[in-house]
């Protein structure tokens, strides 16, 4: 009897427990899921913010060493290409004064008394081909008011053109050159309502009205004509 009784109580104990198992096992398996969960979702936010971390910081570094080069190379280009406007002025100015028989028709025509505007020839027919006015204009102007810088304004410097009634002077006779050239041809905003768009003779009246010099187109236009006429020797 009581083996009996023995027998069931373990009988009872085992299906107690095997009905216990079952739900403890669902309960273990909700747990263990709900902590992998997690941690899978802290261990890959983490390292998407790493790695978003890691990424910003290269890129910006890449970002440094790609502009730097950059800079670089622009610096050497920008210089590259300043020193090649230098060379293409320089032979330019080479080429008018070897090859271009304007150049040697002025400083002929100047040198015929040894004047000294002979001298600046080249200078010229670089600046009237600038600015797109007649090569002969200016030299022809600087014969009739100073006799090719014989008798140049003696208040200011380099000015053998009677510019400004002789109260404006220059560094140097090429930037007079220049500068009268550039007004003749209407591209000077201060006084391009005078000759803009005007032909030799208005141009020479705005710049000596008749008023004042009656002759003074013409006998501008004269100096012209001759120095085309120069005879260059071959």
């Amino acid at each position: 009897m009581d083996n009996l009784l023995i027998f069931i109580d373990i009988f009872s104990l085992i299906c107690y427990y095997i009905n216990i198992f079952p739900r403890s096992v669902d309960f273990l398996n909700g747990v263990f899921a709900e902590h992998i969960s997690q941690f899978m979702t802290k261990f890959i936010s983490n390292n998407i913010k790493l790695f978003i971390s890691i990424f910003i910081k290269m890129s910006y570094k890449l970002f440094i060493v790609v502009y730097s080069i950059y800079i670089a190379f622009s610096s050497q280009a920008f210089a590259l290409l300043e020193n090649n406007k230098v060379d293409t002025i320089d032979n330019s100015l080479e080429l008018y004064i070897n090859n271009d028989i304007r150049v040697d028709k002025v400083r002929i025509f100047f040198n015929r008394y040894d004047l000294p505007l002979s001298e600046y020839a080249e200078s010229f027919v670089v600046s009237a081909d600038r600015y797109g006015i007649d090569w002969r204009i200016v030299a022809a102007i600087g014969f009739i008011e100073s006799t090719g810088g014989k008798f140049a304004c003696k208040k200011v410097e380099h000015n053998a053109f009677g510019w400004g009634s002789c109260t404006i002077g220059f560094d140097s006779y090429e930037e007079a050159i220049d500068h009268i050239s550039m007004n003749l041809a209407g591209k000077y905003s201060k006084t391009s309502k005078y000759y803009a768009g005007k032909d030799i003779r208005g141009i020479l009246e705005a710049y000596n009205p008749p008023s004042i010099v009656p002759d003074y187109a013409d006998n501008v236009i004269r100096q012209m004509e001759i120095i085309d006429n120069q005879q260059i020797k071959t």
